[in-house]
């Protein structure tokens, strides 16, 4: 299934949720004329507020198909600044284990799909003081809600964790070491914990998707969902206006220069040194993904099309695009409206994964 995250969307609260679907999300729908999928996101708040048969019936009405959850963000996505905020609670925190069981509970209630997935933060970030072994202990007692709630249900809830540059697990390689080191060769443990491969993180960590594939493959992980999103590429030196990533404080920009004697890795877009005049940068800013080029810059559009035909070769059946940026991206870097953005990004993708 193909849809979009409605992360998109600022609205804290479960009337926020509401009125966002009715509104945005169906006249996305009705540009497209067919069932829509929908990855939405709950916020801690709108998610203690949900009114299943509410959410089902308005679901049902505006013909729009939940087949996963982003359960990254915790609080409003949307504030002024959040850059590492988002990052927390981390995995070693009850809060993010509870606000987790109660998406999986919801979810299990509103799709009409058998297995779904919900997404989530790669511990956390990487410099916060906790131990991997005190996430593991949570995700273990996920593990055993998601089993729980397969047996009353039916229904195959999985967590999807989400590597991110910055993050204690930024690469695919991290991800599958810590979790073959913590989880061993257990075949329950891989029911319930998957990968959500963002295309945006990997071509910022330089990473292919045919070495990403393979590193789960190896270690017997699932791609339980791809997030399809786009970075900024461009090179340094070249007199490209940049000012509005350098100026936008509400996200982290992480940021990777291919220079000629490696790949430098920075945590945000303003702690690449001045002394740094050339080479190719890449720039964790989701853009559309149907853009090749943004403003004077380029996107990572060209990585994107490598990678859809490998991971549909492994087995993906779960896409989502996320391009959450939208408001704090320049009006004049802004082509057209939102709704009509998406709507474009959904039959551009569309297009590519019916080739």
């Amino acid at each position: 299934m193909l849809g979009y995250c409605t992360n998109v969307h600022s609205g804290d609260s479960f009337d926020d949720v509401i009125y966002n679907l009715k509104t945005f999300t169906w006249n996305i729908q009705q540009n497209l004329q067919k069932p829509l999928g929908v990855g939405l996101w709950l916020s801690d708040s709108a998610s203690r507020e949900v009114d299943t048969s509410q959410l089902c019936d308005v679901l049902q009405k505006h013909n729009l198909h939940v087949f996963t959850l982003n359960g990254f963000p915790f609080s409003n996505f949307h504030q002024k600044v959040i850059k590492h905020k988002v990052y927390k609670p981390n995995w070693s925190e009850e809060s993010r284990l509870a606000y987790t069981v109660r998406l999986a509970r919801i979810l299990a209630a509103i799709t009409n799909q058998d297995v779904a997935g919900i997404s989530t933060l790669p511990l956390g970030w990487k410099d916060d003081s906790f131990t991997n072994e005190d996430c593991v202990r949570k995700l273990n007692c996920c593990i055993d809600a998601l089993e729980e709630i397969e047996q009353q249900t039916s229904k195959c809830i999985h967590l999807d964790i989400e590597t991110e540059p910055g993050c204690r697990l930024q690469r695919s390689k991290e991800l599958c070491d810590f979790f073959e080191e913590q989880f061993g060769d257990s075949e329950r443990a891989r029911r319930y914990i998957r990968v959500c491969h963002d295309t945006c993180h990997a071509a910022v960590m330089r990473e292919s998707a045919d070495a990403c594939v393979a590193n789960y493959k190896n270690v017997g992980l699932l791609i339980g969902k791809v997030q399809i999103s786009s970075a900024i590429e461009f090179e340094l030196g070249l007199n490209a206006n940049t000012s509005f990533i350098a100026d936008e404080h509400t996200y982290l920009h992480q940021s990777s220069v291919q220079l000629k004697d490696g790949i430098q890795y920075f945590d945000d877009f303003s702690n690449i040194p001045d002394e740094i005049k050339s080479g190719s940068c890449r720039v964790h800013f989701h853009v559309p993904i149907h853009l090749k080029s943004f403003g004077e810059l380029q996107t990572t559009q060209h990585d994107l099309l490598e990678s859809i035909p490998i991971l549909k070769e492994a087995g993906v059946t779960q896409w989502e695009i996320e391009t959450y940026t939208w408001n704090v991206t320049p009006t004049t870097l802004q082509k057209g409206e939102l709704v009509a953005s998406i709507t474009e990004e959904l039959a551009w993708a569309s297009n590519q994964l019916s080739q």
